[in-house]
Parts: structure tokens; C-alpha cells; sequence
């Protein structure tokens, strides 16, 4: 199984992250959510290492909107972010930095 749009996904998600965020922290990781619902649009995840899965599985539960509106046009994940601890959004670059170095490994 090919990795590779994972793999770029993946990568600008983590380009996103990266300081200094003209737009704002919030936006910058709304960027990078983004980035990784693309990358795993589709994905066949049955084939993926219990650590890789698990990985997905806890960034997706903090990609999860559920209960917040976007009535400004913001993004319901910029309004969702402005109500996560540092601690949390510290721990999304965590995932997404692993994850985006597992797949990229993955491609010759």
C-alpha cells in the first residue's frame, strides 16, 4: 500500500504548525486538521500498525466538533481549539509530528 499522499498530507500539516503563525495558533492548527482529514480520507487503517491506529484514533477524537457552531464563518475547529488547554494542542503537534514521520518513512 502506498503512503505517499499521506506522507504530503501529513507533512504540510506539520508545515502548518510551524512558528511564526500569521494568522494565529488556532487557525494555523486548523490548517493542519485540514491537512490530516485529507490524509485520511479513505484510508484503508486495517493494515496499520495498533500504535499508528491508535495515533489516528486520538488526533480524530481532538479533530472532533461535535457541540460547537461555527456562526462567524471562523471554522468550527478554530472555535473548537480556542477551548483546548496548551497541554492539548502541544499534545495534536505531538500526533501529527508522529504521524506525519511514520508515513514518511513508509515511502522509498
Amino acid at each position: 500500500m502506498s503512503y505517499s499522499y499521506p506522507a504530503e498530507k501529513f507533512s504540510s500539516a506539520l508545515q502548518a504548525l510551524m512558528v511564526p503563525h500569521p494568522d494565529g495558533e488556532h487557525e494555523a492548527l486548523g490548517r493542519a486538521f485540514l491537512e490530516c482529514r485529507l490524509g485520511l480520507h479513505r484510508m484503508n487503517r486495517a493494515k496499520l500498525p495498533d500504535d499508528i491506529r491508535t495515533g489516528i484514533h486520538q488526533l480524530e477524537c481532538f479533530m472532533d466538533t461535535t457541540g460547537f457552531v461555527d456562526a462567524d464563518g471562523e471554522g468550527a475547529w478554530v472555535h473548537m481549539l480556542r477551548s483546548r488547554s496548551a497541554d492539548d494542542r502541544a499534545e495534536v503537534a505531538r500526533l501529527i509530528d508522529m504521524l506525519a514521520q511514520w508515513f514518511a518513512r513508509q515511502e522509498p
